[in-house]
């Protein structure tokens, strides 16, 4: 019998990103708790960093490489800080969010 969960989303997320570095996959995985698939995140990467109990270089980075295969995408920017929210890499959706 097939499992119904109230979570399928956030699975089928993870299923997508499975192959990425576990940092990485926690980078996605915060976006989508704070953010949900459609909403942007507005808090710093030193904040999200610290969530996760990471540098916030290292924070940066994966993000930077998780942004160029289109996995977070920038949705606005305030004064030189990007705020972020998934991207189609990772919501299996179209996006089109200029930055």
């Amino acid at each position: 019998m097939a499992r119904n969960s109230s979570y399928s989303e956030l699975e089928a997320l993870q299923a997508r990103i499975s192959d990425l570095s576990h940092l990485q996959q926690n980078v996605l995985m915060t976006y989508a708790i704070l953010g949900g698939l459609d909403n942007s995140v507005e808090r710093i990467a030193a904040e999200l960093a610290e969530l996760i109990g990471v540098p916030a270089p290292h924070f940066s980075r994966a993000r930077r490489e998780l942004e160029a295969a289109g996995y977070p995408e920038c949705t606005h920017t305030m004064g030189q800080v990007k705020f972020f929210s998934l991207g189609e890499a990772a919501t299996a959706r179209q996006v089109v969010v200029p930055c």
